[in-house]
Formats: structure tokens, C-alpha cells, sequence
């Protein structure tokens, strides 16, 4: 039986953005009972070489990607991404000996992940990043974690798109519905209520640290200062037309409707 333990990092030092602090409520009201763990820079082993390059480069969502196997696998539990609002209690889900959602059909995704400890997939993936190179460059795009878990899962098992429950081995696939029915680069994230399904335990509302926010997406986090440096620049080398226009009203339009 998986442990009644949370995980989850936060890296960075940063203050809490509200949405984050709103979905770390949502698991304390839905699993009062869950013992809930934040590894950080206090607690967190930081020398595997990836992690001291993902360190140094920021990248704190990369840094996560590996943490959070490590957490799984010597503990057990279930890992969240901070941006992952609980709908309902995951009690059901701690029959399982190890389970992913998808994100799409195609793609597993790892905003939500639980397993007990030492389970050989989620070691299969520590593995993987102990063998990153980094004495090379990191391209970050092509090793962003749902890449290198959907790719780790299709060469062990003959996994295919499916809107049903999927069982391999130890391991169980849940569909889209029930853990990510907002989609991913959704423009919608405001209304996202209206994606939640009846088999809905989650919702993922994909505020991704390792996505490089534009103007657009600073607005409607009511980051001003950053959107009008960006837009400044635009103005001056002349990228700015109507159509541009129009999606900078509309996207201050989102950032007032914002609770």
C-alpha cells in the first residue's frame, strides 16, 4: 500500500504565489490525514552533477524532476506539483503499487505520481539522469520530464493512447480526465472549473516554472513591470501591430477578471 505521505519541492527560496499556497490547502482539506513533506534546499542531497548544474542554471523545476523520484523512491507516497489542485480525496489510489496520469493519450505526465519506495521503473529513471553529461550544454526543452518518462515507459512496455484505466505490471496509467482534464497551454486556465469531470481527482493549472512566461503570460500573473520591459522593446523594434494589440487588452482583460 502506497504511504499516506505527500511530496512535494519548492526550490528557489522564493515566496509562495497565492495559486500555489490555494493548492497546497486543497490537499490539506482532501487528505487531512497525509503527512505532507517539502524538500527543499534545507533537506535536499544537491550533488548529483545535474542537479548542482539545474541549480545553477535556475532551472528549479529540473532540479524538482529529479527530486521527486529520489523522495518516491527512498519513501514512498505520492508526489504533487505545486500547481496541482486536489479535487477529491486520492485515498482509492493508495491500492496501487505505482501510478502516472496521462496528459494527453500519448503522453504521461508526472504533475502527480505515486508509488511505494523502491519501485525498478521509478529507479530506471533516477537512473537516467545520473548519466546526463553535463559537461555538454543541456538543451532543457528535450529533457523535460514527461519526454523522458513517456519515452522511459514506451521502450519497457507497449503503451498506447487510451481513454480506459491501463495496467502494466506494477504499474497503473489513469486517463486525461482524472488528474489533468485542463489541457496542457490551455488560455482558459481562469475557467477552469468547467474542465473538471465527474472522474476528476485533480486538476493541474500549469503554472510550470520551467516555461518561459511572456508578455502576455505576465500580465495575466499581474506582473506588470516585466510585460511593459518587454513590450518597450517591441515598440522599438517595431513588432507591435494590431493583432498584437488586441492580445495585450485581452490578456490585461483576464489578469482583472483574476481572483
Amino acid at each position: 500500500m502506497i504511504p499516506k505521505t505527500i511530496h512535494y519541492c519548492w526550490f528557489g527560496k522564493k515566496r509562495k504565489s497565492k495559486l500555489i499556497n490555494d493548492c497546497i490547502k486543497s490537499w490539506k482539506i482532501h487528505c487531512p490525514d497525509f503527512k505532507i513533506i517539502e524538500w527543499n534546499e534545507k533537506n535536499t542531497d544537491l550533488s548529483l552533477p545535474f542537479l548542482q548544474k539545474a541549480y545553477k542554471d535556475k532551472k528549479w523545476a529540473f532540479v524538482a524532476d529529479y527530486v521527486r523520484f529520489k523522495a518516491l523512491s527512498d519513501h514512498g507516497g505520492i508526489y504533487l506539483d505545486t500547481d496541482m489542485l486536489v479535487l477529491k480525496p486520492l485515498q482509492e489510489f493508495l491500492n496501487d503499487d505505482c501510478f502516472f496520469g496521462a496528459e494527453e493519450t500519448e503522453i504521461i505526465s508526472c504533475g502527480i505520481i505515486g508509488t511505494n519506495k523502491e519501485n525498478q521503473f521509478i529507479k530506471d529513471l533516477l537512473a537516467e539522469y545520473k548519466m546526463f553529461d553535463t559537461t555538454m550544454k543541456i538543451d532543457w526543452k528535450e529533457i523535460i520530464v514527461t519526454k523522458i518518462v513517456t519515452k522511459a515507459f514506451k521502450l519497457k512496455f507497449d503503451f498506447k493512447q487510451s481513454i480506459d484505466i491501463k495496467k502494466y505490471n506494477d504499474i497503473t496509467i489513469y486517463p486525461p480526465n482524472f488528474f489533468y482534464p485542463l489541457p496542457f497551454n490551455s488560455d482558459d486556465v481562469l475557467n477552469y472549473e468547467k474542465y473538471i469531470k465527474r472522474d476528476s481527482y485533480t486538476i493541474h493549472l500549469w503554472a510550470g516554472s520551467w516555461i518561459v512566461h511572456n508578455e502576455f503570460n505576465f500580465i495575466r500573473n499581474r506582473e506588470y513591470f516585466k510585460a511593459i520591459k518587454i513590450i518597450i522593446n517591441n515598440l522599438f523594434s517595431r513588432k507591435v501591430n494590431y493583432k498584437y494589440i488586441r492580445k495585450i487588452a485581452s490578456s490585461f482583460k483576464q489578469s482583472l477578471s483574476k481572483k
